[in-house]
């Protein structure tokens, strides 16, 4: 069990995590891309685009790491940690681009006569790429169980899909050592289109997801699942059932690394409170049964008779 961070603290091991794998990216696109035009061979040069597009996210991700810490000001009054899901939505929008891309022009390549690569040299470098990646994926894991960070959860992500791709690739290469003939000739001269196509559909759906649940932040759209939602919803439920509320309702939206809550009580006839101190007795109440701390939610309460208000 991790020691809970402070905020100044996950923010600064955030930073420092992303500028090792920005890098670390460097070193693996220039290689991926010089090797892969160096052997002919278009899905290891889809390895090199990948870090390439890598790059450009982990460079947003530490963008955001750097501006979500900055505190509310007169144009964002909410702070900026909506800048966080729109960094992941674009992020996963260019990684799904990338493996469209990759698919059809798998697709293309294996209606056409197929590209022949050494396989020896194509096993060689993927191996090494999955285990550079696995190291970085794993470090960064690490630091997203200690942190709670999206942003290191999703670079993280992105480490695991390249890896993926390393070892598929390297699989699907190393095929032509136990295939017996004439499938091997076959395989040889398709496999480096076939296994583009392949690695392609199978890593979609993963910048698919987090582009959907980024985008549910983006459009302000309320999980009923969602831990905080559903604690709120119990807290509210225990409030009632010990004050004569004639009505309730209540507003929850989550974006990057703040939750905004807004609850609305509309009290009966019979309801004890009357002062205002007694009316924020029970707002620390109802915001200390919550356990958000105050960096991670805007809270606010309103009290009314009148459920136009509601």
């Amino acid at each position: 069990m991790y020691k809970k961070l402070t905020k100044k603290q996950v923010n600064r091991l955030e930073q420092r995590t992303l500028s090792i794998s920005i890098y670390t990216i460097i070193g693996l696109a220039i290689a991926g891309i010089g090797y892969g035009l160096y052997i002919g061979s278009e899905a290891v040069m889809l390895d090199g685009f990948f870090a390439l597009t890598s790059l450009m996210g982990s460079g947003l991700y530490l963008l955001a790491a750097k501006v979500v810490e900055k505190p509310a000001d007169r144009h964002f009054q909410y702070g900026y940690a909506h800048i966080e899901p729109l960094v992941n939505s674009f992020n996963s929008l260019i990684l799904m681009i990338v493996c469209l891309y990759a698919f059809f022009n798998g697709l293309k390549g294996l209606s056409s006569e197929g590209n022949l690569v050494d396989a020896n040299d194509v096993v060689a470098y993927s191996l090494i790429t999955a285990l550079v990646c696995a190291i970085v994926w794993q470090y960064e894991r690490r630091v997203a169980l200690r942190s709670d960070s999206d942003l290191i959860r999703n670079d993280a992500r992105e480490w695991m899909i390249s890896m993926s791709f390393s070892v598929v690739t390297s699989l699907g290469f190393a095929l032509l050592w136990v295939l017996p003939e004439p499938a091997r000739t076959w395989w040889a001269q398709y496999a480096d289109s076939a296994v583009l196509a392949f690695l392609a559909l199978l890593l979609l759906p993963v910048p698919m997801k987090t582009f959907y649940v980024n985008m549910r932040e983006v459009l302000v759209i309320t999980n009923p699942q969602d831990e905080v939602t559903l604690r709120v919803a119990e807290v509210m439920r225990q409030i009632e059932a010990e004050y004569d509320l004639e009505d309730y309702s209540t507003h929850i939206a989550k974006t990057g690394r703040i939750h905004v809550i807004e609850i609305n009580i509309m009290v009966g006839p019979d309801f004890k409170l009357r002062g205002v101190p007694e009316l924020d007795a029970l707002r620390a109440r109802i915001w200390k049964d919550i356990g958000l701390p105050l960096e991670e939610a805007w809270l606010g309460i309103l009290f009314t008779a009148n459920s136009r208000w509601l």
